[in-house]
């Protein structure tokens, strides 16, 4: 299913792609596979053996053998990797051709775009989060019954980091279509320089020019019959 013969698209799982991710982290820590074990081992319960890390990894790229990832590991993996989740489910990028497996896929699988749908939220779902966060942050946890028990945490900014997601969003729109942020930018503020020019100039003026444009017009025309 991951191997690319013959023009065949390569397709990943979502289990694929979080492994492909924990190389990805692993790499981004400076970490062995040695020293990432250790590092996850208190979250996880237990002590990857390098072995079973290096499979782990493997497995991105091995239909044969692919790791099954729990949330209670995902949970793990966000902690001891000090990364958000998200970061565990961003596909890999265009430019490598590949195609989400789902069971609504067919042989081609689907636009890795849909795990991004997933993860990030959509501009018709997002309130829904957004109201789900505000509930939790506004209820108040009860004390604990005994000192040695730390009381739950409610942090009231929770709606609010949608905020980075929705922006990030946007970005990720304005580069489909620019190709990067820099570019768009600066076609945004040559197009403000021009409807600037057109509010200034004189409305006689761009009457007479837009006549001129008339007359050329019916003339090529004339010209053509």
């Amino acid at each position: 299913m991951s191997t690319r013969k013959l023009g065949i698209r390569r397709l990943m799982t979502g289990n694929q792609v979080v492994a492909y991710n924990v190389a990805k982290a692993r790499a981004l820590r400076g970490w062995t596979q040695e020293q990432a074990a250790e590092e996850l081992a208190p979250y996880l319960g237990a002590k990857l053996s390098v072995a079973s890390f290096s499979a782990l990894e493997r497995s991105a790229w091995n239909p044969s053998r692919i790791k099954v990832f729990s949330a209670d590991e995902l949970l793990a993996l966000s902690r001891g990797f000090d990364l958000p989740i998200g970061f565990f489910f961003v596909p890999p990028p265009p430019a490598k051709d590949i195609g989400l497996h789902v069971p609504d896929g067919g042989a081609k699988g689907v636009d890795p775009i849909v795990m991004l749908d997933a993860m990030l939220g959509a501009t018709h779902n997002l309130a829904y989060l957004e109201s789900e966060l505000l509930d939790y942050s506004a209820s108040i946890a009860p004390m604990p019954k005994s000192k040695k028990e730390k009381p739950s945490v409610s942090p009231a900014d929770l709606a609010e980091r949608l905020t980075p997601l929705m922006a990030m969003r946007a970005k990720a729109g304005l580069r489909s279509s620019f190709g990067d942020i820099g570019a768009a930018r600066e076609v945004l503020e040559r197009l403000a320089e021009l409807l600037a020019d057109l509010d200034e100039a004189a409305p006689g003026v761009m009457a007479d020019e837009m006549a001129q444009a008339g007359t050329g017009a019916k003339r090529q025309r004339k010209a053509s019959t």
